[in-house]
Formats: structure tokens, sequence, C-alpha cells
């Protein structure tokens, strides 16, 4: 699978997966839930990626920061009608960063917002410049039409090949 494919299958809304017990914690929250997994230079394989730092921004600052479980797993709400920057991996990873704008969002009755968003990291490798990575991979925005939170396929076209010519360079240069 070519990180493309994993990309965008890693960010499509919640439908039928492993979260289906999940729920936001009122109408008026969005819940994250989602895996971080590595991609492993070398292998078509991904490990579960344990102990990865999402930070939330809110308004240019720290809203809340923690760790996925030992199994990648991270699940957490944010209210809606505002706008956050998630940054997903720390200092072992290039970090990803994602955009939710939840302003125009309406309460849906009973169920809330969930939003599925799998991360996909790999490791930094010395030499490589990552400044293209402050880019957001994926940005997520209330549709009026759909009602309902949705990525904008728009910018994951336009990162796709960034983020990928950069893991194979990164790859490249680690298997040297």
């Amino acid at each position: 699978m070519n990180l493309f494919t994993f990309l965008v299958s890693s960010m499509l809304i919640l439908g039928g997966s492993p979260a289906e017990d999940l729920e936001p914690v009122s109408n008026a929250h969005v819940l994250i839930h989602g895996f971080t997994v590595e991609k492993v230079f070398g292998s078509e394989n991904e490990a579960n990626a344990p102990d990865t730092r999402c930070i939330v921004y809110k308004d240019n600052e720290i809203y809340v920061a923690f760790k996925s479980n030992e199994k990648g797993e991270y699940v957490f709400n944010l209210p809606i009608g505002q706008k956050y920057e998630l940054v997903f991996g720390g200092p072992d990873f290039v970090n990803k960063k994602v955009v939710l704008d939840a302003r125009g969002c309406m309460p849906k009755k009973k169920e809330g917002h969930i939003v599925e968003m799998d991360m996909s990291l790999f490791r930094p490798v010395d030499g490589i410049d990552y400044s293209d990575m402050e880019n957001p991979v994926v940005r997520w925005y209330f549709n009026q039409n759909e009602r309902n939170i949705v990525p904008d396929f728009d910018v994951v076209d336009a990162m796709w090949r960034t983020v990928e010519k950069l893991y194979k360079k990164s790859e490249k240069t680690a298997l040297k």
C-alpha cells in the first residue's frame, strides 16, 4: 500500500470501525479516534506507534497534549465552534499537522460528531529537510450539505506527493 492510499484511507469518516462503541461527550463535541502507526523503512509493514505524542492547539496555544496508548490508539473530544491544529509525532517522528475547523459545526442531535483519523508516521533521517511538513496533511471542515465534518481532499491531494517524496528520500538515505 502506498502512502497516498494509506493517508486517504486513514482519514475516512468513522463508519463500522472498531470505534463504533465510542461516543462524543455531548452533541456539541467532536470525538477524534484513531491509531498512530510507524511506516518502517525497507518494509511494507507498519508497526503500532505507542506513546506517540499529540498536541492540540487552539488560538496558537496548547489546548491539550497527550500520548497514544500501548497499541498506538488515541481518543479525545473537542468542543465544536473552534478551529484546532493537531500535531502528531513528537521527537521520534516526522510530525504531521492536521487542521480541524469546527467553527461552522452544528450540534448533531443525540450523537455528536465522530472523526476517524489514523496517522501513519515515519522517523526523521539526518540531512533531510522536513520543513514542508509544517503544512497540514489534511484539513477537516464542517460541510453544510453533508451536515458532517469532512476532509478537504484538495489539501490531501496537494500534500500526499510531498509526504511520499519525503518518505522515499528518507528511506533511501536511511538504508544506505
